[in-house]
């Protein structure tokens, strides 16, 4: 409460400090309207809260103060008299700073417009001095010519600025796309999975039309439907900020107990060779990655080999790196047939390809002793290489 206090605050404080310096300034160096004004605008357009700073940020309140400088230069007729110059100064540099500003954060018609006003004010603001001095021509030529440099290197920051703050939106918007797009890709890869076996346990609950399988199937589903449920929280969770983005829930650690599961309510047979090390021996993006592998694999076991008399998953190291290996063993005559689910889209695999290779692995999926095999390599970490 007391940051949020201080914050609020702030704006006025700044705004009242502004405004107690050029009390004190008119005091110590008393100058004509002409010398005073301008920076008192200028200064005051940079530090006023309020309506004054969202002008100052849409560029207005820059514009504005530039053209009360030129306006203050085209009439001004006497000299400067002791301090008076430092009025020049605390313009010169309120100015300059509303410059940068104004290009840095207002669209781009007013920052260009308020970029060339601030820059024709700043360039002819010593003429205040130059004129009534009866000044030689090469003084001309090196204050102007100090002044407007000032200008340009104002809107050099703010441009140089601005397109910082370009890319760094553009940065922020692919990682929100890449991270909507992992999310999508989890709710394929987990999600479906767990449907796709609430509506195949279904279905072969029906086909069989057996009343005593009823209550175990829906058992089944049940829990297949609150694992999906849960899941899509974990998801919702994520896009709604509470949980920090790329989160992993799954691991190799995972993977027997994603097997057991998938044995239970596909009822099919699997055979699963499992190394204990692999769980320590991959990082934990390779872990996340083969879950969703073997998730990808099994989910379309389910849905294009309904007759699979079996299911082989291996999860073995050699050669420097986790072997994966997930098969079905052909199609039998001993299952009921089920009706293939319409609308599978076939880019799981794909996605799952291109985050294995981003890993520094390898997967290849294909025909194999009449079923279908995944095959996969993944790194192993470093430490246990």
């Amino acid at each position: 409460m007391v940051s949020d206090t201080r914050f609020r605050f702030r704006p006025y404080v700044r705004s009242g400090a502004a405004a107690v310096a050029l009390g004190a300034l008119l005091v110590a160096a008393p100058a004509a309207w002409t010398v005073a004004l301008p920076a008192a605008v200028a200064v005051l357009a940079l530090a006023a809260p309020g309506r004054v700073a969202a002008w100052r940020r849409s560029g207005l309140a820059p514009a504005a103060a530039a053209a009360v400088s030129l306006l203050c230069t085209l009439l001004h007729r006497g000299p400067l008299d002791g301090l008076a110059g430092a009025w020049l100064l605390l313009e010169l540099g309120a100015l300059a700073v509303l410059i940068g500003l104004a290009v840095r954060r207002a669209p781009v018609v007013n920052a260009v417009l308020a970029a060339a006003a601030g820059t024709i004010a700043l360039a002819l603001q010593p003429l205040r001095m130059l004129i009534p001095a009866s000044a030689a021509p090469t003084e001309y030529a090196f204050f102007l010519g100090c002044w407007a440099i000032a200008a340009l290197a104002a809107i050099g920051v703010g441009v140089i600025r601005r397109l910082t703050a370009a890319r760094r939106a553009r940065t922020l918007a692919e990682a929100r796309r890449d991270e909507r797009l992992a999310l999508a890709g989890d709710l394929h890869d987990l999600v479906a999975h767990d449907v796709t076996g609430i509506v195949l346990d279904a279905q072969a609950t029906r086909a069989e039309g057996d009343p005593a399988q009823a209550p175990e199937a829906l058992e089944r589903i049940e829990r297949a439907g609150l694992d999906a449920l849960a899941a899509m929280d974990r998801t919702v969770s994520v896009l709604r900020g509470t949980d920090a983005p790329g989160t992993r829930t799954h691991g190799a650690a995972d993977v027997p107990d994603l097997v057991q599961r998938f044995e239970a309510t596909a009822r099919i047979p699997v055979r699963l060779d499992f190394d204990p090390e692999a769980a320590r021996a991959i990082s934990r993006e390779s872990g996340d990655a083969l879950y969703r592998l073997v998730a990808e694999a099994l989910t379309n076991v389910r849905r294009h080999a309904p007759n699979a008399t079996g299911v082989e998953v291996g999860l073995t190291i050699a050669n420097a790196a986790l072997q994966v290996r997930i098969a079905d063993t052909g199609a039998g005559s001993n299952r009921h047939r089920l009706p293939r689910l319409a609308g599978h889209g076939g880019t799981g695999l794909v996605a799952l390809t291109t985050r294995v290779e981003a890993l520094g692995g390898t997967l290849d999926a294909g025909p194999a002793s009449g079923g279908w095999a995944v095959e996969a390599t993944l790194p192993l970490a470093r430490e246990a290489a």
